[in-house]
């Protein structure tokens, strides 16, 4: 059930992805501000834009922007188009890019359907933390392969 806004033309200036082998690499600091966010806001699923640059194969997280979960859902998120839109403008000012949404949820750390539907559209890393059982694990859309697990580097 989560998605994120359906704007698909705000996602067009990211190329869609074929079969190269992707990683994202977020520092430690920034994974534990999330985790501990979805600690705050649980049981409500938490969402958030991840900002920085890709180079060729690999998405670097150097920013992370928490978003209020408009759904106000355990098992759903929504992001407001217009402060997804504002994001955007503000990354692209300072030249950087969204490179990533982060969300949670209450079961495994696997994309749902919505999710998935949402990820085509959307052909960036989407992080998904497990409340249950703590598990956090990475996925994009792959043009060639559909939805796939890359791998998610924490570094210091």
């Amino acid at each position: 059930m989560d998605r994120i806004i359906n704007k698909s033309a705000l996602w067009n200036n990211v190329p869609e992805v074929k079969g190269e082998n992707q990683i994202v690499v977020i520092k430690k600091t920034h994974l534990a501000f999330l985790i501990n966010l979805s600690l705050q806001t649980k049981p409500l699923e938490t969402c958030a834009i991840l900002i920085g640059k890709r180079n060729n194969n690999q998405f670097n997280i150097l920013e992370v922007l928490p978003m209020d979960n408009d759904d106000k859902s355990e098992i759903s998120f929504a992001i407001n188009e217009e402060k997804l839109f504002a994001v955007y403008k503000k990354t692209e000012s300072i030249n950087l890019a969204v490179v990533g949404v982060y969300h949670t949820h209450p079961s495994v750390p696997m994309p749902s359907k919505t999710d998935t539907k949402y990820m085509e559209i959307n052909p960036i890393p989407w992080i998904i933390h497990s409340t249950t059982t703590k598990k956090t694990k990475c996925f994009i859309h792959d043009e060639i392969e559909g939805i796939k697990e890359i791998e998610l580097i924490v570094k210091d």
